[in-house]
This record gives C-alpha cells, sequence and structure tokens, in this order.
C-alpha cells in the first residue's frame, strides 16, 4: 500500500467509466460529433469539406491523444479546431459561430454518456459518513465535462472538481491530486483516488504517495497488471463495494 496509512477523510473519482459509461460504438459516435461540428461551420458560411474536415480532425485529435499520455499536459480541443480552420484558410470564423458549432459537437457524444445506477446513492452515503469527496477527470474540454457533471446533478456531491483542460495538466501528475487536497483543506495523504484507468488513476495515486482503487467493472484492459507502479491498492467491481473496503482500511 501507499502512503502513511493515516485515516482516510476523503476520496478523489475519476468520471467516465467510473461515475458515468458510454454506450454505444465510441469511435463511430466521435466521428459523427466531428462531422456535426463542420455542418455547423459549414452551414455559417464556412467553406470546408466536411468528410475531409472529420478525417483531418480525427488525425490531430489522434496525435495530440499520443503527445498528451508523453507530457501530461492538456490542451484545448478548441486550438485543434481552429488550427485546421487557418489550414484551410477559415480563420474568420466569428467566436459565437464557433462556440455553437463545438457545442453541437459535444451535444453528439453527451447522449451516449449514462450514469452508473450505484453512483448517487454511493456517493451520498460517502458524504453521510463523513467523507468529503472531490472529482477529478482528464478531458480535454472543461464545457462537456461541466455539462456531464450537471446532466446527471452530480455537482452538489464534490468539494472539488478538476478537469485537466482547465488545469493545464493530467493524471497521473501528482501535482492535480495535491491541488484537490488542498481545496478541500485536508492532508493529500488522507486521501484515496478511486477509478477506471491504471496509468492515469492508479499510477497518478501512487506519484502522489496516496492509495490507488481500481474499478474495474468496464475494463477492457489484460487482468494481469505488469507495471508495479499501476498495481491498484484495491480492485473492486461496483461503487457499493467502496465504503465497506473505506471502513476496513479504516479499522487496521
Amino acid at each position: 500500500m501507499q502512503g502513511n496509512q493515516e485515516p482516510i477523510k476523503a476520496v478523489f473519482f475519476d468520471l467516465g467509466y467510473t461515475l458515468i459509461y458510454f454506450q454505444g460504438d465510441f469511435f463511430k459516435v466521435v466521428f459523427e460529433s466531428y462531422l456535426e461540428l463542420a455542418d455547423v461551420l459549414i452551414q455559417a458560411g464556412s467553406q470546408i469539406d466536411r468528410i475531409d474536415f472529420a478525417c483531418r480532425f480525427s488525425q490531430k485529435m489522434t496525435e495530440y491523444y499520443h503527445q498528451r499520455e508523453i507530457d501530461f499536459l492538456e490542451r484545448p480541443v478548441d486550438l485543434i479546431v481552429k488550427q485546421i480552420l487557418i489550414e484551410n484558410a477559415q480563420n474568420s470564423v466569428p467566436d459565437e459561430i464557433f462556440q455553437q458549432a463545438m457545442q453541437a459537437m459535444y451535444r453528439v457524444t453527451e447522449k451516449n454518456w449514462l450514469i452508473e445506477e450505484d453512483t448517487h446513492s454511493v456517493l451520498q452515503e460517502l458524504l453521510d459518513s463523513g467523507y468529503k469527496l472531490g472529482l477529478i477527470s482528464n478531458a480535454s474540454s472543461s464545457w462537456d465535462l461541466n455539462n456531464l457533471i450537471d446532466n446527471y446533478d452530480l455537482r452538489k456531491y464534490f468539494t472539488s472538481i478538476l478537469i485537466s483542460a482547465e488545469e493545464g495538466i493530467r493524471k497521473p501528475n501528482p501535482k492535480i491530486f495535491q491541488k484537490a487536497s488542498d481545496q478541500m483543506g485536508l492532508p493529500l495523504n488522507t486521501a484515496v483516488m478511486v477509478g477506471d484507468t491504471l496509468e492515469a488513476d492508479i499510477l497518478g495515486a501512487h506519484n502522489a504517495g496516496i492509495r490507488g482503487i481500481w474499478i474495474s467493472r468496464r475494463k477492457t484492459r489484460p487482468s494481469e497488471i505488469t507495471n508495479p507502479k499501476c498495481n491498484p491498492d484495491a480492485e473492486i467491481a461496483s461503487l457499493t463495494e467502496l465504503q465497506p473496503l473505506l471502513q476496513r482500511w479504516n479499522s487496521q
């Protein structure tokens, strides 16, 4: 186990595939969202080819995703879209139209995110038991993440909400965990992290010197973990297993 094993007073959660999940063909829906973005721009007068635009956007996003796994820095997706428009000599799109296009894109994907059935009950139980809760999410758009948080009425549970698009850094950078702890007014070593991604959530927790709990009900990774730094301190199949685990740890 990581950290000094202080009594646990705070729980950090990831969002996607931890509290909510995506239903459907993710890559298909995402490409459809790129086409929707292009359509709004075209309707507003941009001279772009919708298929070419969507393909170039997809390619640049793939490159961006690869880079951010190396440097753990978050760059706004808006800048990538604007770069493509400039390359197409379409650098005079009014800000209002641009924002409408970005919002239309995210509305396509947001419809496919659903709440896990145990999310609300477990978060409320943890609050009732005296834990402080934080949300730390890696996301390239704070607008989109805030929509997802509010679509499912999750904001009320959290003392701290940190989105990498706003912070400029991503999990597993330990600085984002420290900031969440500072916002809660608690020592970092009294927190644990719960998330579905070994490389971000578990390694990030360990980088910060705290314990990491892997929620694996929607895992797509091999069950054997080869990187010891990503080896979770505990694995749970649902959020309902979380509070009994915390109680056991606090009683040791």
